[in-house]
This record gives structure tokens, C-alpha cells and sequence, in this order.
């Protein structure tokens, strides 16, 4: 299993000029790769869509047009690689990549532009149909664009004396910054440098971001390091099941002793994890802060405008988000330890919808819940990806991932 790690890194180089030279190669790189993924988007949507343009030119339409052999009619082709060149070297991938090679040979490492047609093309490969449908616009790159590397070209990375991990990419020394890492990523890396983890193609980007104390804004560089990770060894029992449903009383009640048809009986004992209060009190206290800081901010000094006078909101706001994501990874943990300890080869996520009914009709009624301070959906991807990583299969509403993709029924 794939997982991303994001960590703090900077040049290490004691030079000053030298390392000034290695920061503006970065923004150099950063720039051509923001621009040659833009290109990389607009040449493949027209590749897609240059059967209905139209207002070209009459010779240029009858490039794009084929005679049907049964009733001799004239059509439009919609097969991309019949209007491409038929030489080597002419797929519908590799056009891109000659297209951005020609442009960044020699200004950025083609083991970056390599990497980052592939990208591109599998993420516009994802959206045409939605862009197609026009349920979602052709993506734009801004300057906070991943750049992405292969697995080899980070080199020489080490842990030195001081404690920190240091390596090489394309002859830039970088040192890692990890913090109080409260997400463990000393010991990812150590299991890298051992051979215990997989090192996968990562990237490196830069992001913005504010000083909670001043406001000031600076310019970080962040290595999202990529790790395939081997589902851990565990011993599960195939006929045990987990049943759970994510409560509108508490985050999440959970049962070793029904069948997926009973579990609406009223007999039915259910543990919990968490409690409303524990989740539900304290991001309401946030919001409550929230309302009286945004009432408050006229009084807030301008200077700058609108970001000036809702710096203190907006922190509340991450404060909200920070305190749903670390409760939601603490609840979807203990349900996969608790699937652990019982030896449940299988976590089924109960169809709640009957609840989640009552639940806004309750709500309608004036009853103290709110219903959307509940993160059903986070919850169940965090859960589908804790208990992949041990190899516990997850049903939803009776269905498996892989059923749901094939339209196989139970």
C-alpha cells in the first residue's frame, strides 16, 4: 500500500551565495513545470475535442472525417491516435512528452518532465469524462504545483549525528525538518534507508504559509515522500465479521454478534467508540468562537484589506478542521484495533440511511443535534484505508469496493 508522507525540507548548503543559486534553480524549475503541465492539459483536451471545432477551415475538417463502408456516409473520427502522425514515437502519451521535452531540455531534469507528463495525463485521464459532461472545468496549475521525481533520483540520504535526515536531489543537499512529528515520519524514513520500506516516485512543492503570531506569510518547501508500505502479517478468521454504522448518537457503535439483516432489531447489543459529547462539544465551541470573532471583525484593524480583517477567523477555521481530521484518524483507528483483537477478517459499514433520516427529522424538531457537525464521509475513508493497510475487507451497504466497480451484486 501507497502511502504520502509531507515533510518540511530545505537546501542545506552553508554557502550563502551557493545556496541562494540552489533556491533560485528551485523557483526556476517550479515556473517551467507549472507552465509545461498547463500546456501539457490544453494540448490533450484538444487532442480530445478537435473533431468538433468546427470553424476550421474546410481542408483541415476533411483530416477528421472517414466514409462509413456499409452506408457511405461521412463521419467524424473520434479515436485520437488516427489523427495523430503514424510514425514512431506518436502516441497519444508521447506527444506531451515531446512537446515539453523540446521545451525544458537542459533547464530542468528530464527525469521531472518525464515524471510529471505522466501525472498529468493520468489525472486528466480521470476528469474528461466530467469535463466531457461539463460537471467539472480543465484543470489549472498554479505555483503550487508538485514536481514530481522518480525513486532513484533521491540519493545519498542518511540520518546524521545531529539527528536529522539529510539527502541529494539532482545534486541539490537537502535536510529534513520533522518537528515534534507527531506523524511518526522518523521511523518511515528510517524503514526507507533499511530496505524495510519501498521508496515510490515522490515530488516536491512549494506552499505558503502564515505565521499564527504575526500573520506573516512565507514560502516553504515540502517533500511529499511517497512509501509503498507491506500489509502488516496478521492473523484474521475468515467467517468473522465486524458489523458498524456511524451513530447520529455517537461517532461510531459497532457488534460482532448479527447478520447484516438484523441489524435493525431492537435485541441487538452495540459497543461504542467515542461519545457525542466528546466530538460534537468541542467543535461547537469552536464554531460558537468562530461567529463571535466574525461579529467582531469590523472592529479589526484594515490596512490590507479583506485577509488583514479575517486572519482570526480564518485560524479558527483551520482550528476546526485540524480537530475533526485528529478525532476522525482517533476514531477510525480504535474500530480497526478492535476488528484486530476479535480477528474480523471483514469491517461492514451498516446501510444507515433509516437513521440518518430520523437524525434530520429530529433535528427539524429542535432536538439538540447538528447534524452536519457529523463526518460520515471522512470517517468511512479513513476507516477503508486503515484497515487495508492489515488486510481487513471493508463492505459498505452490503457491497465490496471491488463489487461496487464491477456491478456484481451480494
Amino acid at each position: 500500500m501507497v502511502i504520502t508522507r509531507k515533510i518540511e525540507i530545505y537546501v542545506h548548503e552553508e554557502d550563502k551565495e551557493l545556496k541562494k543559486n540552489f533556491q533560485h534553480t528551485l523557483y526556476e524549475w517550479r515556473d517551467a513545470v507549472r507552465r509545461a503541465a498547463n500546456l501539457i492539459v490544453s494540448h490533450k483536451f484538444v487532442q480530445q475535442n478537435v473533431r468538433d471545432f468546427m470553424y476550421l477551415q474546410e481542408d483541415v475538417q476533411e483530416r477528421f472525417m472517414v466514409t462509413d463502408e456499409k452506408t457511405g456516409a461521412s463521419k467524424v473520427k473520434y479515436n485520437v491516435s488516427d489523427t495523430l502522425k503514424k510514425e514512431k514515437g506518436m502516441s497519444e502519451q508521447n506527444t506531451t512528452y515531446r512537446l515539453i521535452a523540446s521545451l525544458l531540455k537542459g533547464k530542468v531534469p528530464a527525469d521531472i518532465y518525464s515524471c510529471l507528463n505522466q501525472a498529468v495525463a493520468k489525472t486528466f485521464k480521470e476528469t474528461v469524462m466530467d469535463i466531457n459532461k461539463g460537471e467539472a472545468t480543465l484543470r489549472s496549475y498554479k505555483n503550487n504545483i508538485p514536481m514530481p521525481f522518480s525513486a532513484k533520483a533521491l540519493s545519498n540520504i542518511h540520518k546524521a549525528d545531529d539527528g536529522r535526515f539529510y539527502f541529494t536531489l539532482f545534486g541539490i543537499p537537502f535536510a529534513c525538518m520533522l518537528g515534534r512529528d507527531r506523524s511518526n515520519n522518523e521511523a518511515v524514513i528510517d524503514r526507507c534507508i533499511s530496505g524495510e520500506y519501498k521508496m515510490c516516485s515522490s515530488s516536491i512543492a512549494f506552499e505558503k504559509t502564515v505565521n499564527r503570531e504575526t500573520g506573516k506569510k512565507k514560502q516553504k518547501l515540502f517533500l511529499f515522500l511517497c512509501v509503498d508500505i507491506p500489509k502488516k502479517d496478521i492473523e484474521l478468521k475468515a467467517d468473522k465479521k465486524m458489523f458498524c454504522y456511524l451513530s447520529v448518537d455517537c461517532p461510531i457503535q459497532y457488534t460482532y454478534e448479527v447478520q447484516a439483516k438484523n441489524v435493525y432489531d431492537s435485541g441487538v447489543k452495540w459497543a461504542s467508540i467515542g461519545t457525542a459529547e466528546e466530538f460534537k462539544y468541542r467543535r461547537l465551541q469552536i464554531q460558537a468562537a468562530m461567529k463571535r470573532c466574525q461579529v467582531n471583525s469590523r472592529y479589526s484593524v484594515g490596512g490590507k484589506g479583506r485577509k488583514r480583517k479575517l486572519q482570526a477567523l480564518e485560524r479558527f477555521a483551520e482550528q476546526e478542521k485540524n480537530y475533526v481530521k485528529t478525532k476522525l484518524h482517533t476514531y477510525s483507528r480504535m474500530l480497526v484495533d478492535k476488528a484486530i483483537q476479535n480477528k474480523c477478517a471483514t469491517i461492514v459499514l451498516v446501510n444507515q440511511s433509516q437513521r440518518e433520516e430520523q437524525a434530520k427529522n429530529d433535528n427539524q424538531k429542535g432536538k439538540p443535534f447538528v447534524l452536519r457537525n457529523w463526518s460520515y464521509y471522512g470517517l468511512k475513508n479513513l476507516i477503508k484505508y486503515k484497515a487495508d493497510m492489515v488486510g481487513i475487507k471493508v463492505i459498505e451497504n452490503g457491497k465490496s469496493d471491488e463489487e461496487e466497480d464491477t456491478g456484481n451484486d451480494d
